[in-house]
């Protein structure tokens, strides 16, 4: 058999996660928590991409994807969740870096807000039905956000781009690979840019003054690596 493209994507912690919100790591049950978030969403991935690899490297070709987030960045939802999602990141990079030789790229995927069915009913309704600052602040950045479509005219882009080893071992947004590719959301519409000026003031409730700043205005890549500098 042949496998051109693999996409880590199962995840099974969106429900803890919206039912501990509020609650520091250690007022969680450890293993629930560890294991829900990171059993499918980081062990499962890492196994997939070895099973895939050793069929990509005999072909000496393919693409494998995971899909993360910012909170691999920095802190975000919950320990366990950044935990996973960083170490979502070092796999796609430290696996580019040994397949890069037999023509297999690895590259993690970031999808910005996304308006799944559970955000749209436990997200963006329980913010109409039980308004409150932080469920409509909620509510506002993931009703801007992407469809579930707009991750996978992503991966279509990438998986058709001949030049793809140029990306391998790198964390690209979906807002960026619209952009490079022209492709807009199934609504034709881009959604918000985490990195985009003019979108993080508009969040803010700062429309005046965002209607000054221009698009292509965005945070540099190196201001966010200085934000998560360990160091």
């Amino acid at each position: 058999g042949r496998l051109d493209v693999l996409v880590n994507n199962a995840y099974a912690g969106v429900s803890l996660i919206d039912r501990s919100t509020g609650k520091k790591f250690w007022q969680t049950d450890p293993i629930e928590t560890w294991d829900t978030i990171n059993n499918v969403g980081l062990r499962n991935h890492y196994i997939c991409t070895t099973l895939a690899s050793r069929m990509m490297v005999e072909q000496k070709s393919g693409l494998i994807i995971n899909i993360s987030s910012y909170g691999g960045l920095k802190y975000l939802f919950n320990c366990a969740y950044g935990i996973g999602k960083a170490a979502c990141d070092r796999m796609a990079v430290d696996c580019a870096h040994e397949l890069k030789k037999f023509n297999v790229a690895c590259i993690s995927l970031w999808p910005g807000p996304v308006r799944t069915e559970y955000i749209q009913e436990n997200i963006i309704k329980h913010a109409e039905d039980n308004p409150s600052d932080m469920s409509l602040r909620s509510s506002k950045i993931f009703e801007k956000g992407e469809t579930i479509e707009f991750a996978g005219k992503s991966i279509v882009h990438l998986a058709a781009d001949p030049n793809i080893m140029k990306k391998t071992g790198r964390i690209i947004e979906t807002t960026a690979l619209a952009c490079e590719y022209g492709f807009t959301d199934i609504d034709g519409l881009t959604p918000i840019c985490t990195r985009k000026v003019k979108d993080l003031l508009q969040l803010e409730g700062w429309n005046k003054l965002a209607a000054f700043v221009p698009d292509f205005v965005k945070i540099p890549y190196w201001v966010l690596h200085m934000t998560a500098n360990k160091f």
